[in-house]
């Protein structure tokens, strides 16, 4: 079958995923490339959770005090800090996922600077509980950045990542549903997002990690967005499944 591109929706791709076990992670080892503190935010991952329900589990800590996660109550909670240290963007999902086969995409944008701008959706259904939103400048230049883990390192992710993107300078509107079809289609399969991560907003995020389908494992660490390469601590394998199957 052949999918034709469009500027709204992308094209829907076949990918692989990396399988983190519980031990393995991934790190910068210094901060991003590029990073500077700002108001908005977009994020897109397609995470198989395939163990350790009632168990903290991360998929970006930033320097242990910022993180996407999900959480010990089988929630998934997005916090960020002002240079302060003070929680200024902190949502969650009213639900709670637990491991199994099922492969979810976690969307989330925000905009700090105009009120109700906040969004967190999976697979494609609005699901958000909004513990603070303040209209101030988010920390984005902490000196290090994790994937699998927090910096300890501890909260390890057991389940498999695919196609993390994460945009530091621009928003969109997760309301609208064109806005999600840049990321996840309407069959709740993976879209193309550019060789770099440019093709939802025109610009590529400062992270933007992906096994193409055939690709090896290891090179989930290969940043494709601006923010530079992260180190694999253990060794990534091959997710049995991926979210485009």
């Amino acid at each position: 079958m052949i999918f034709v591109p469009s500027p709204l929706v992308g094209v829907r791709y076949p990918v692989d995923a990396a399988d983190f076990d519980g031990t393995d992670y991934m790190s910068r080892g210094a901060g991003l490339s590029g990073a500077a503190d700002g108001k908005k935010g977009i994020f897109s991952g397609w995470v198989r959770l395939d163990g350790g329900d009632g168990v903290a589990q991360s998929i970006i800590d930033i320097d242990g005090t910022a993180a996407i996660a999900r959480r010990s109550t089988n929630d998934f909670r997005i916090i960020f800090e002002n240079a302060a240290g003070a929680d200024q963007l902190d949502i969650q999902t009213a639900g709670t996922y637990l491991a199994g086969a099922t492969w979810l995409n976690v969307l989330a944008s925000w905009d700090m600077a105009t009120a109700g701008a906040r969004h967190l959706y999976i697979n494609d259904v609005s699901d958000i509980s909004v513990n603070a939103f303040v209209n101030d400048t988010l920390d984005y230049t902490k000196p290090d950045w994790f994937i699998g883990s927090s910096p300890t390192p501890s909260f390890f992710l057991n389940g498999c990542l695919a196609e993390l993107y994460f945009n530091t300078v621009e928003y969109l509107d997760f309301s609208v549903a064109a806005n999600r079809r840049k990321f996840i289609d309407s069959n709740r399969k993976p879209v193309d997002l550019g060789a770099d991560g440019s093709r939802p907003t025109g610009t590529a995020p400062i992270i933007y990690q992906r096994v193409a389908r055939g690709a090896s494992p290891s090179t989930f660490a290969t940043n494709l967005g601006s923010g530079g390469n992260f180190t694999i601590t253990g060794t990534l394998t091959a997710g049995s499944t991926s979210p485009s199957d």
